[in-house]
């Protein structure tokens, strides 16, 4: 299930969360300062609407790789900005200590609005 986090749409909500490929994960904080990372290497103004679906793995270190377009919007644009998004943002805060897994695999929305 997706975790809202406010979301990454200009207008907040709308559909709008975050998959994890772990239940329960411990520190819904450091999601939450993922998708402000995220926020603000993004540009929502693309004069079109649409969902694209990111899909990235998180190392222990923060480095963000394997970055993909999980689900398309039909809209190449949007589906570039969407990963350009999370490659500028690089890198994050090493993952938090209580989480044991090597990485973190992560589902993102991105929905614009024209």
């Amino acid at each position: 299930a997706a975790i809202p986090f406010g979301g990454l749409a200009s207008g907040g909500g709308g559909g709008d969360g975050v998959r994890l490929d772990v239940q329960n994960f411990c520190c819904p904080d450091y999601i939450q300062t993922m998708v402000q990372r995220i926020r603000q290497s993004w540009n929502p103004n693309q004069g079109a609407g649409g969902e694209v679906w990111v899909k990235f793995t998180i190392r222990r270190d923060g480095m963000l790789t394997l970055v993909e377009v999980e689900k398309p919007s039909g809209q190449a644009m949007l589906d570039l900005e969407s990963r350009r998004a999370v490659l500028m943002t690089r890198q994050l805060p090493p993952l938090p200590r209580e989480f044991t897994e090597p990485h973190l695999t992560v589902h993102m929305a991105f929905n614009y609005r024209r």
